[in-house]
């Protein structure tokens, strides 16, 4: 083989022997230990002996006579009951599970009778397994397993998997296995009862060469012609040693078979090496369980769901919702004339020019409004329809998020010249010109009789008639009402120019309502207390209303929330139920893959190796689960933003970033106590599954 012997590096007998065993006991317990009525069956009883590096050892016994379990005993693959089991002068009872792990990692090489290759690998991957839990790179592993299968007389078979090779050779791939770290101690359970005559022979010589090259041999076999092969034969019967030929006179230890244990690797190339192990692993197990995994994912697939859809209707709803309603009342104080808190037949006052540019003049005010409007007849030609006239600036439209579909909004130069121009609300263009375009340009005519003009909130006086009728001409229409960009879609309104409106009209300078806008970075609050302060101390009494739309908003604004909140809930409890799935399957995978658990236990992999693994399993099933959840939200939205307009749903990149963070969070959660159970499995007992 690949290590040649090195001569001596000291005789046996001088220092602590490689193995020792003092009065090793192993029982095993049929019950409850504490229950009186539970049943002791000993396996091994006083079992003392030494084993020096470099010998070649064979156990034999007939079945039943305690020799499989003293090999699990020497592979720190099981504990003795009682009695000392020493490698190198250290009691192995001292070690904790990671630490025995570190030991079969680095000092011992495993070849069962099963040879138990994982099936989903192919030759090269099974023999390089127990390099990964060292933390040797990639590329050396790789490297060294092609090179010991290669000298094993399967260089062109290291791509196969197991059940495309023959015995012999899948115990030829485990031999690799078992020299993968250094192999210093080799231990061979029944290496030749699967195999026939012919692939019996060629693993004896196999195990011939591997104690020539240093490597101490450990064979455990009921064939005395196998076990003829050994220097050193132990009998066992009944659990104890029934014969021990002892060490051969004159053994020296050969300095290679101190040489062949190997250190630690590094610890990034470790886990480096187990996260690329677990995730091809739990790829492997996923794809080998398609219809389950699909099963478990539909789970996580419509929890996922219903989360990224109600969030997304949530946020729909709240952007119509608040776009609309935000650009309708946020930042915005209304003002009226109100006789609700004065003396009985006290009349309230109308706000005058000067009071409003005093209003005008707090600090955080970016513009007040006077609000003059008029009730009243419209019409055009033989269409007529009751509607109201607003007095409008240049800012009028723009200062109330309302959007021109065709046309034009007013000027400077219409104000200055008292021009008989008006924009139109969707609503009244589609009731007067039937939705034409031909209304640009058009002449229509607003009703001026005695009595119409109005104030639109409490407290409003009687009109200044000008005339019965006014000619003006149509030079914009507005947009229909989508999300704050056009007029409330409910009235017929006509905007005309504030300056036609006051010489045509009503000529009245003074106004019983007016809007306050509220600069942005600005608390509307603290700009209401100011504005009621003002208009108590210029009127000298309370003679006027006062409303604030922030208030309203940031009120729906915690409803809508609240709404949101509850259909998240909705999906979390779909996400919930979807988790146990999860977590059932997870389990369901972990009793049918205990010996592939064994087996990774057996090579040296740590707990935390196999809670990452089986972790790492739950969690990428659980994001598939939400990869298709997205999916089929991302469907859902296009499909429901084909069929209507009202709203525009949107999977927004948020709630991708949510859903595999939710999607993670499940499987971390729901993955725990299967990879929790995985990793407290006994390797012993994980062997003996099938």
């Amino acid at each position: 083989m690949s290590t040649a012997h090195q001569g001596v590096r000291r005789d046996a007998g001088k220092g602590p022997p490689l193995i020792e065993l003092r009065g090793v006991a192993r029982r095993y317990v049929m019950g409850r230990e504490d229950d009186p009525a539970a049943v002791i069956v000993p396996a091994l009883q006083g079992v003392s002996l030494r084993i020096e590096a470099g010998e070649y050892v064979a156990i034999i016994g007939q079945s039943g006579s305690g020799k499989s379990t003293l090999m699990n005993i020497l592979g720190c693959l099981d504990n003795p009951s009682e009695g000392l089991f020493l490698i190198d002068g250290q009691d192995a009872s001292e070690l904790d599970a990671d630490e025995l792990a570190a030991l079969r990692r680095e000092r011992f090489g495993f070849i069962f009778q099963r040879y138990h290759l994982l099936p989903g690998m192919d030759a090269q991957a099974n023999a390089s397994l127990p390099a990964v839990y060292a933390g040797v790179s990639t590329g050396q592993r790789m490297g060294r397993a092609a090179t010991l299968l290669a000298e094993l007389g399967l260089g062109e078979r290291m791509h196969h998997k197991p059940n495309e090779l023959s015995g012999g050779q899948q115990q030829r791939v485990s031999i690799a296995r078992a020299l993968m770290n250094g192999g210093q101690i080799i231990l061979a359970d029944e290496p030749t009862g699967a195999l026939d005559s012919a692939s019996g022979q060629e693993m004896l010589r196999q195990l011939d060469a591997l104690h020539a090259a240093g490597h101490t041999i450990i064979l455990v076999t009921h064939d005395a012609k196998v076990a003829a092969h050994a220097r050193r034969v132990i009998e066992l019967s009944d659990g104890h040693v029934l014969r021990d030929s002892g060490t051969p006179a004159g053994h020296a230890v050969p300095q290679a078979a101190l040489a062949m244990a190997s250190g630690p690797g590094s610890f990034w190339a470790h886990w480096r090496g187990q996260l690329r192990e677990a995730l091809g692993s739990a790829l492997g197990a996923l794809y080998a369980n398609r219809l389950r995994s699909s099963l478990s994912m539909l789970g996580i697939c419509i929890g996922i769901t219903a989360v990224v859809c109600t969030a997304a209707l949530g946020d729909a709803a709240r952007q119509g919702i608040e776009g609309n309603l935000g650009a309708a009342v946020a930042s915005k104080l209304w003002v009226w004339s109100d006789a609700s808190k004065l003396p009985p037949g006290a009349l309230p006052r109308d706000f005058r020019p000067y009071e409003l540019e005093a209003i005008r003049a707090i600090d955080g005010v970016q513009d007040v409004q006077g609000e003059r409007r008029m009730m009243g007849g419209l019409r055009q030609g033989t269409q007529q329809v009751n509607g109201q006239t607003l007095a409008a600036t240049t800012d009028t439209l723009k200062s109330n998020q309302m959007t021109l579909a065709l046309g034009r909004d007013f000027t400077s130069a219409d104000l200055q010249a008292r021009a008989q121009v008006v924009v139109l609300s969707h609503r009244l263009w589609q009731d007067l010109f039937k939705g034409r375009a031909s209304a640009l340009g058009s002449t229509m005519l607003i009703d001026t009789t005695p009595g119409a003009a109005e104030a639109g909130m409490p407290g409003g006086a009687a009109a200044v008639p000008i005339g019965a009728a006014l000619p003006v001409q149509v030079i914009g229409i507005l947009k229909e009402k989508r999300d704050g960009d056009g007029d409330d879609g409910r009235s017929a309104t006509l905007y005309l120019p504030v300056s036609t409106y006051l010489s045509k009209i009503d000529a009245r300078p003074s106004v019983s309502s007016f809007r306050v806008m509220v600069a942005k970075g600005h608390d509307p609050a603290h700009i209401e207390a100011q504005v009621r302060h003002r208009l108590k101390a210029l009127h000298g009494q309370q003679d006027f209303g006062l409303w604030n739309g922030d208030a309203m908003f940031r009120q729906v604004q915690q409803v809508m929330g609240i709404i949101a909140a509850i259909f998240t809930g909705v999906g979390a409890i779909a996400l919930l139920v979807g988790g146990v799935g999860v977590m059932n399957i997870m389990l369901v995978s972990v009793s049918e893959r205990t010996r592939e658990i064994g087996i990774r236990m057996a090579v040296g992999a740590r707990q935390s190796d196999v809670r990452m693994q089986f972790l790492i399993e739950a969690v990428m099933l659980c994001c598939l689960g939400g990869l298709a959840g997205l999916a089929l939200s991302w469907l859902a939205a296009q499909g429901a933003n084909a069929v209507q307009d009202k709203v525009t749903l949107d999977v927004s990149g948020k709630a991708v970033a949510l859903a595999f963070a939710v999607s993670g969070g499940i499987g971390l959660l729901f993955g725990t106590l299967p990879a929790r159970r995985a990793a407290a499995l006994s390797p012993v007992d994980a062997l003996a599954r099938e």
